[in-house]
């Protein structure tokens, strides 16, 4: 998905502009709405939309019984919004936000949004957090990932390295820019190049001739740079073409998807993940969310609790400095929050941004158990 034209982006942003009063981009004093562009339907909803929602609201009302944000009377309020898991919708929606003049924006995955967005929260001063994998355009720092993409996909490809694998083959998803970006970190980690790689789009579900290219390859290894919906039917058909042999890797943050549709095919699925359950940091929130939503946390789960204490440390700085809620004030809050005391104590990840965007995180390596548990693999 290509960027926004600059014309197209600043007459987004004017038309906006010629509406609502000259004043800085904030919440009421105390308060910081944050405003979560959710992939709640479409193809995006199950792995990340929606479970990165329900994390996040799980921190908000942990936030609120633990009295930490008192002292500076913050609070924390979140306005979500369905962006369809479509570019132009999360678009408007953003609109939507700047015209209510929120101070910051949150997105859960997908780097066509990412990318489409980014440009004009530059533009409008709002603070961005996005779950894209592909780099952003950021010129006014506004824009934060949370993918370290480098180091998690490098430690897949070390992982096959270290499992024997020779001959290893990829199937990409080139339509959207983070999958040949993940596909590219994982060859670093390899250290020798793909015997066969196989490009698809988003859209396609039936594998057959992929396969029997790959097959033909006499591949021992598969990287899956897909949807995750698209890995559970890569496997299954893999099956079907006497593959079951073949070790296999993703890139992404697998959900538990994946194994739905391939079924036990998938054991030993190793991919990526910011966190993965069963870290002593992160029991309590575990046990909480299995209680509220009857579902066992992914990495999105994770990463949307992390975010929400992220965002309240950010805030909580901000008014002890004596500044207004603003996005540029938050802006300039997020890095140092990332590591500070507040998120050091209640976030259950290692996750760093950068002043420049950027996110630095080791993650782990996650795998699939033969009943479909996602299960740490090591680090």
């Amino acid at each position: 998905m290509k960027l926004l034209p600059n014309l197209l982006r600043r007459c987004i942003v004017l038309a906006c502009a010629a509406v609502l009063p000259l004043a800085p981009f904030a919440s009421i004093a105390g308060e910081v709405k944050v405003g979560l562009l959710g992939n709640l339907t479409g193809r995006a909803a199950t792995s990340f939309g929606v479970p990165f929602k329900n994390g996040f609201e799980l921190a908000l009302a942990d936030i609120a019984k633990s009295g930490v944000l008192a002292p500076t009377k913050t609070t924390i309020v979140v306005q979500p919004l369905d962006t369809n898991s479509e570019v132009t919708k999360a678009v408007t929606s953003f609109n939507q936000f700047a015209q209510q003049r929120l101070p910051i924006v949150v997105s859960d995955s997908q780097s066509p949004i990412g990318q489409a967005v980014a440009p004009l929260a530059n533009d409008a001063k709002i603070a961005f957090i996005s779950g894209a994998g592909s780099q952003l355009e950021n010129k006014g720092g506004y824009a934060f990932r949370l993918a370290d993409l480098k180091t998690s996909t490098s430690n897949v490809g070390k992982h096959l390295i270290a499992q024997g694998a020779k001959r290893v083959g990829a199937i990409v998803a080139t339509d959207n820019p983070s999958f040949p970006t993940l596909a590219a970190g994982t060859l670093e980690g390899l250290g020798v190049n793909y015997v066969s790689t196989q490009n698809v789009t988003t859209k396609d579900s039936n594998f057959s001739a992929v396969l029997t290219n790959l097959k033909a390859a006499n591949i021992d290894a598969l990287v899956l740079s897909v949807l995750p919906e698209q890995a559970g039917n890569i496997i299954q058909q893999m099956v079907g073409a006497g593959m079951q042999n073949v070790k296999l890797a993703g890139t992404l943050a697998t959900s538990p998807q994946t194994f739905t549709i391939a079924g036990k095919a998938a054991t030993g699925l190793v991919f990526p993940q910011a966190w993965a359950p069963g870290g002593s940091r992160s029991a309590a929130f575990e046990a909480a969310y299995k209680q509220k939503y009857n579902a066992t946390p992914t990495a999105y789960a994770g990463l949307g609790y992390q975010v929400a204490w992220l965002i309240a440390a950010a805030a909580a700085d901000v008014e002890k400095a004596g500044k207004p809620l603003t996005g540029e004030n938050l802006r300039t809050a997020l890095p140092a929050a990332s590591t500070g005391p507040l998120v050091a104590k209640h976030g259950i990840l290692d996750l760093q941004l950068t002043p420049t965007g950027e996110a630095i995180s080791a993650g782990t390596l996650a795998r699939f158990a033969d009943n479909g548990d996602i299960v740490s693999a090591g680090k």
